[in-house]
This record gives C-alpha cells, structure tokens and sequence, in this order.
C-alpha cells in the first residue's frame, strides 16, 4: 500500500536536512539533502514543490529576523541560502527558477547599500545564469531585478552602480537579444534639462540667494581675451555672467534630446545662432593646460566628474572654466551631427538636410575638433579618441539598418539539402547482361557509348598492354632538350634552362625514379646538392653519357679534323677527372657502395664532383642545431599529450592547479565551466599553456607533479 505524502512532514524533514547541510558548508553538494530527498516517498512534482517552499522559508527566516538582516553575517548567510538552491536545482530536485525568485525577495527587502553586495553576487556567477539550465528559466526574472534596481538607484548620485547592472546585463544576453534593442530609434523625451528661461526669474533669483557682494558677477563685464587665470572665477564685483549666453548653452540641450527637431526650419536656425554663440565663446576663452587641470591624482578626478551638470545661473562662470564640461557639450554636437547626416532607416522622406546645413555641420566638425585639441589637459588624444568611437558607431548604425541581423552564421539550408536523386528510367525489354554473355553477344554496359568502348578490344589485358596507352616518355626523350641546352656551344643562359622550371623538376624526378637507377644510387658522405636545378644538371650530364647521339645532334656546324682530336682529349681529361674524385670519395666512406649519389637520408637532394659543400663546419652546425630543435620537440606537449595527463590527474587536479600558478578564480571558472573531470584537468592544462607559453613543456609539468605529491602519476605517463 503506497504511503500518503504529508506536505507539512515533508517540509519540516527538508528544512532540517538542508539546515545540516548549510552548518556543515556543503553549499555546493548537499550531500545530506541528496539522500534524504532520493530515499524519501513521493512523486517528483510533489517533492520538488517542497524543496521550493522549504528555501523559501530558510530565506524568510533569515530576512525578518530583526537587527541582525542588516549585518553582513546575515547577507553572507542569506547568499549561501541561494548557493544551496543553485545546487539543488543542479541535481534537479527544485525548479530552475527558485534561485531567481529568492533574489528578487532579497533585492525588494534590502536597502541600496546590502543590494550592491548582493547584486556582486549575481554578477560573480553571470556564468551559471547562462548556463542551458538557468538561463531559459532566468532571464526574465533577472531582466525585472535589474531594472527594478534602475527604477531606484538615482543616474547622477548612484552611476557606477547602474554602469554595472548595464554591463551585467550586456554579459547576460547576446547582441541579437531584440528587447535590449532600440529598433524604431526613439529618443528618451522624458530627458529634460530644467534651467531659467526668463532673465528677469534668473536675476531676482541670484538677488536673493546671493550674499556676499564679491560673487556678485556682472554680465557685461565678462572678458573672454582675458590673460587671468581661467581656472579661477571673477572676483570682480561688477562681474555677472550674461543671462543670454546662458540661456543660449542650456537651450541646446532641447535639440541634443529630440534631434528631429532639427529638420524644422525656425528651431533650425535657432539652433545655429546659439552654437555660434557658444564655439565664438570657447575659441576665444581658451583655457591654460596647468597641473590643477589634469589632476594631481587618480582620487582627485574621480571628485571631478559629474554624469549631469547642474544648470544653475550663478555657476555659468566655473562651468566655462570647466573643460569636462566644454568636451560634455562638444561631444554632444558631433553626436548629433552624426544621426543628422548618416543614413538611418526609421528616419521620415522629409528629414532631409539641405545643402546650406550639410555646410555648415561640416564646417562645424571642423571647428569642434580644433576646439577639443586645445582644451586642457590630453587634448589631442581625446580628440583621437572621439573619432575613433564615431566611426566604430557607423557599423553599429549600418548594423540596425539591416535589423540587427545575428552574427551566428548558419548553413543555408538550400545548400545543406542534397538534391533529390533521379531515378533512372529501365526499359522492360533490355536483355541483362548475363544473358548477352551467354548469347555471346556485346556486353551492353548500360549506356551506348561506354557498351562502344567496352567492345572496341575483346581481349582487355591485351587493351591495357597496347603501345597507345603508354604515356610516360622515355628518359631519352624527356631530357633530350636539357641535354641539349647544357651544352656550352648553344650558350644558354642559366634562367632559361629548363632545370630551372619547377614543372619541369618534379616531371623529371617523377620519371628518374621509376626509370633510372641513377634515382635511388648511394651519396657520398659530405656531399650534399644545394638546390633540385644543381641535382637534375648533374643527373643530365651523366644521362648525356649515356645517350652519346644526343650530342652529336646538337652540334650546329661540322668539326674540323683538329676539333675533333681535342674533343677527344678533353673527354678524356674529364673521365680522368671523374675517376679521381671517385677514388677520393670512396677513400674518405670506405662504406659508401658508390658515388653517384641522389638523395640524402633526411630527404635532401645528393651531391656530385662538382657540387661539393666546401664548408664543412657549416655542415656540423647545421646538425647540432636540428639536434637541439629535436631535443625541443621532443619537450614540447602535445594536443595528444595534454590529453593523456587531463585523464591521468583527472580526479587530483585541484592539487596541481596551484603548481601550475593557476590562480583561485580561475580554478573556480574551470569548475563552473563543466562538472567532467577529465574536461576540468584539460582545461586546467590548457589555461597553464596559454600564461606560460613556451614554458609549458613535458619537463616543467612532471616536476609540478611531483611538488603537488602526484609522483605516482608520472611513473605510468
């Protein structure tokens, strides 16, 4: 009789067993709760909604417990809450959403400050929520944490933090993902820049705030071609910044937020007199590349930066003193001018620039770029820097006028189908041919034509012995024009002969080795040919010894009596020659069979009488560097090497990894990469190839064996 499944007995039996498994820091393998849950009564569903409610509960518990939820004991303890969950899943035993959940009930009912320690741990495991487990059932939840977290932290008091989250989630999906896309090209109209639009509101404004008579600044007196310090404010009582330069900087920032409007005639042209305004202001109120604009240390210009000027009228002044925020509004023009000139494909038909305001954005550029090189400090190179990401934005733009296609290239399926085979047509009265042969007909052979070329011979191996199919020329004649063209009297020169035809050299050793024994002859020792046309030179003038007729064809004009006799004495002279340098040879390798030899035994051509290597200490370097290159292969690992010791210390590679200085966070990437052994110590031997490069040697790996106490390993490698 199968036992009733008690949901309440259940819950308190997991919640215990999973309590054991945390206070013993089994976080990873909840050995206890794999037992329990494996032996325990129940169906899977049943068990699994279980294991869902009973983490729940442990995070709970931990959360409403009171002064101790804010400590960092307690946001440790809730995250290991989180890690069993992880694990449990991983064995199946809870839905793979459950640790997504527990998350988000920990992000809700945390402050900003314990969010941030717990949004690192979700950045530190970005790889298990891509894993084919989680990320199908995660996504979303995680999608809804993240912007749920830029619903409240603030962009100009909490930037680094949402910098973070967006690069959590760029890490998260992939570039195809479409809700991370902005596809239509809207602009963000909630933008607003909240300034004085009225002198009138701005004047009584700084009346009643402003105090003391020295900030008090006029607004004609501002000199722009002052030679003052530009990093210190007028202290001039006179002093005011002019409300319409002010007002002429901060209405800009209508048409940066909603650059459509530029298409429109009257915003147009308002917009061209403020930015005249604006760079007549910057070209001649240049600042001064001093120590205090560059920033004496690291701490001191992370003080500096702002991600959002503020737009009150009495801080114009040290605004334009400001050069972060001169290159904040000029970079904001050539970002603007980029989407007006380029071609985008949500723009309207009518959103087409004329001619007078293509002119003047690129008379504009022009200027913005001369202005940025001289703003303080690295001008210049921010300069380069702002080209550089422009131009790599133009991909992107081209990039979304295609609809963001993917960048996975798939197979075309037209191309992978093969096509459809065509059955071939069988009349019902052709006779097979078996029954041709015992009729003693022509065998038919399926076709007309190969049924001809069947029959043309009744006999094949008579066919296949027939003077017509031989192909291969003779030596005689294949080498009859280098024989030809050695000869002296027909003065060749050397880079027309045809030893020098790299067809012409792998034709004729094709045909010296199957015709001529010259091909497999012994070589002398010391004796080594320097290229394949000095080999094939030396085999033609033996070969012309043995075709005599072929020399006396090339002769072009009848000899004379006296001729004759010296060709006979100096053929004779060089068969003496021969005869001594073949007596040489063979007194220096008593072993040696010949002297005509071809090939050397590493593959090299052979040498002859007149081809010798008159440096032999060359020779004996050359040896001793292809015995010190062996000796460096033979240290090398490897892919099937890496292979061989990955198996070996499969299940020890943790003890080796720190050998091989393989820090701790790799080691924990590797683990979270693949649960195989053997692909974990494989990685681990890869990862120490790549850092150590041509350190990572046979040698160098058995003696880290033996230092991690593995020397038993290295016996059987």
């Amino acid at each position: 009789m199968a036992t009733e499944f008690l949901f309440e007995k259940s819950r308190q039996s997991f919640k215990e067993t999973l309590l054991t498994d945390i206070k013993k820091k089994n976080f990873e393998t909840v050995t206890q709760f794999i037992e329990l849950y494996s032996s325990y009564t129940g169906s899977d569903p049943e068990k699994r909604t279980v294991s869902d409610q009973t983490l729940r509960d442990l995070l709970q518990e931990k959360i409403s417990k009171k002064n101790v939820a804010k400590s960092s004991t307690a946001v440790a303890d809730i995250l290991n809450i989180i890690t069993v969950s992880v694990s449990v899943a991983k064995q199946g035993f809870c839905t793979p959403s459950m640790p997504f959940i527990l998350l988000g009930d920990v992000l809700d009912c945390y402050t900003l400050d314990l969010c941030d320690k717990v949004f690192q741990y979700i950045e530190d495991r970005v790889s298990i929520w891509k894993s084919s487990l989680f990320y199908q059932a995660g996504k979303n939840y995680l999608l809804r944490m993240c912007n749920d977290l830029l619903r409240r932290l603030s962009q100009s008091q909490n930037t680094v933090f949402c910098g973070r989250i967006q690069l959590f989630l760029a890490r998260l999906f992939p570039l195809s993902e479409k809700s991370a896309l902005n596809l239509v090209s809207q602009f963000n109209l909630d933008n607003i820049t909240i300034f004085n639009k009225t002198a009138d509101g701005a004047k009584s404004e700084k009346v009643d705030e402003v105090t003391d008579k020295d900030e008090i600044m006029d607004v004609d007196a501002i000199d722009v071609n002052a030679e003052e310090n530009d990093l210190n404010p007028p202290t001039n009582n006179n002093e005011i910044i002019d409300y319409k330069l002010y007002n002429d900087i901060w209405s800009l920032q209508d048409m940066f937020r909603y650059p459509v409007q530029c298409y429109n005639k009257d915003l147009w042209e308002k917009f061209v007199k403020h930015a005249d305004c604006l760079f007549k202001v910057f070209s001649s109120f240049k600042l001064e590349d001093t120590p205090g604009s560059r920033g004496s240390t690291p701490g001191q210009q992370a003080k500096t930066y702002f991600s959002k000027f503020l737009t009150s009228e009495k801080l114009t002044n040290l605004q334009l003193n400001d050069s972060m925020f001169r290159r904040q509004i000029l970079t904001q023009f050539l970002i603007l001018f980029q989407y007006l000139s380029a071609t985008v494909k949500f723009k309207s038909n009518n959103m087409i620039l004329s001619e007078n305001q293509k002119n003047w954005i690129n008379d504009t550029t022009k200027k913005i770029y001369k202005i940025l090189d001289e703003t303080p400090p690295h001008g210049k190179e921010f300069s380069k820097y702002i080209k550089h990401i422009l131009d790599r934005e133009d991909y992107w733009i081209a990039w979304k006028n295609d609809s963001c296609p993917s960048f996975m290239k798939l197979p075309d399926k037209a191309s992978s189908q093969a096509p459809a085979a065509k059955k071939r047509k069988i009349e019902e009265t052709v006779n097979s041919i078996g029954d041709d042969f015992v009729a003693g007909k022509p065998l038919g052979m399926g076709s007309p034509e190969l049924t001809r070329l069947w029959n043309l011979c009744p006999n094949n191996l008579d066919a296949c012995r027939s003077s017509q199919r031989e192909f291969v020329p003779s030596l005689k004649d294949y080498f009859a024009e280098s024989i030809e063209q050695e000869d002296p009297k027909n003065q060749i020169e050397e880079q027309y002969k045809l030893v020098k035809n790299s067809n012409f050299q792998w034709k004729a050793l094709r045909l010296l080795s199957k015709r001529s024994q010259l091909f497999f002859m012994s070589q002398p020792p010391l004796m080594q040919f320097k290229t394949v046309p000095d080999y094939l030179t030396t085999i033609t003038k033996k070969l012309e010894k043995e075709f005599p007729s072929n020399a006396t064809k090339v002769t072009s004009a009848p000899s004379t009596p006296k001729q004759d006799a010296g060709n006979v004495e100096l053929s004779q002279e060089n068969e003496k020659t021969d005869l001594a340098l073949e007596d040489d040879s063979a007194v220096k390798d008593p072993n040696d069979e010949g002297d005509d030899g071809v090939l050397d035994e590493d593959g090299s051509l052979g040498a002859d009488d007149n081809l010798m290597d008159e440096n032999q200490d060359d020779v004996a370097a050359d040896t001793t560097g292809e015995t010190a290159e062996a000796a460096t292969a033979l240290d090398t690992l490897s892919s099937e090497d890496i292979t061989t010791f990955a198996t070996k210390i499969a299940a020890e590679w943790k003890k080796l990894a720190p050998h091989l200085n393989i820090s701790a966070k790799d080691i924990k990437e590797i683990e979270e990469d693949s649960e195989d052994a053997v692909l974990q110590a494989r990685q681990t031997l890869v990862t120490w190839q790549d850092f150590e490069k041509s350190k990572a040697s046979y040698s160098n790996l058995i003696q880290a064996m033996k230092a991690a106490g593995l020397e038993n390993l290295t016996k059987d490698v």
